[in-house]
């Protein structure tokens, strides 16, 4: 689908470097950096990783114990998410595979728990710049604290606890029971109480929409792919073939994401 898609349609350029030789902490604040983000919170993710060139997929339903992947694949990044976890635990696996290919291209080894743990790193430094965390978090921090903080960032509130104490903005006693809690009230489980507008593709909206003006049905381009229409469902956050809502050249203009059709 991926081919398929760079076949009729100009996309964003990539735009991912290598930060392999940085701290996993250096490395997120240089991409912020080098994408003009500053240090302030974060929309939607996804949108802004394919304004990088990179291409989101979701997981099909029959993989739900895999939360995310990433890999490069003709020097093209892609991203597969599991659809299923809260929008809170969705961005961090955003976050946490962009940690992976800015940190671990082309490096085969079997040193995968080190890994994960840097792009667990760069995942919590890229949503919460410990510029903004000092700037929001002075003095006595508990979970009422903690429940207000996370919609700032948009992170699940186990990320935002994790990130404080890495910060020494949270004392070995204070996290150890504010993490008890927060399993306690179910945040271990989910995000209670947490966003519910899931972050999607814009740029397969674009493209869909663009089909859709040119009468092609979904099930035409299941046909082309060789693919079930419910599992090029499963691939595409379950987008449908309908026109971006809005549309029109306003809309085209407000996207992060810009497309050109090849033909």
């Amino acid at each position: 689908m991926s081919d398929w898609i760079s076949q009729r349609f100009v996309t964003p350029s990539v735009d991912i470097p290598d930060l392999s030789d940085l701290h996993p902490e250096d490395a997120a604040q240089t991409l912020r950096g080098h994408w003009n983000l500053g240090d302030r919170p974060l929309g939607n993710l996804i949108h802004i990783v394919e304004a990088h060139g990179a291409r989101v997929f979701s997981l099909p339903g029959d993989v739900a114990e895999v939360d995310a992947f990433s890999l490069w694949r003709d020097s093209t990044p892609h991203i597969f998410l599991n659809t299923v976890k809260s929008v809170e635990h969705g961005r961090f696996d955003v976050a946490h595979e962009l940690g992976h290919l800015v940190l671990h291209k082309g490096i085969v080894t079997a040193r995968a728990k080190e890994y994960e743990q840097e792009a667990h790193t760069f995942a919590s430094a890229f949503l919460m710049p410990a510029a903004s965390v000092y700037a929001r978090v002075n003095g006595f921090v508990d979970i009422n604290t903690i429940l207000r903080l996370k919609t700032h960032w948009n992170v699940s509130a186990l990320a935002l606890t994790h990130r404080l104490h890495r910060l020494q903005l949270l004392s070995d006693w204070s996290y150890r029971s504010i993490i008890v809690e927060l399993t306690r009230l179910g945040y271990r489980k989910g995000e209670p109480g947490g966003a519910h507008d899931r972050e999607s593709s814009k740029l397969l909206a674009k493209v869909f929409a663009s089909l859709r003006a040119k009468g092609m049905t979904k099930a035409k381009l299941a046909r082309e792919l060789s693919l079930g229409e419910r599992e090029l469902d499963s691939l595409i956050f379950g987008l449908v073939l309908l026109p971006v809502e809005g549309g029109g050249q306003a809309a085209s203009r407000r996207s992060e994401v810009q497309l050109r059709v090849v033909v």
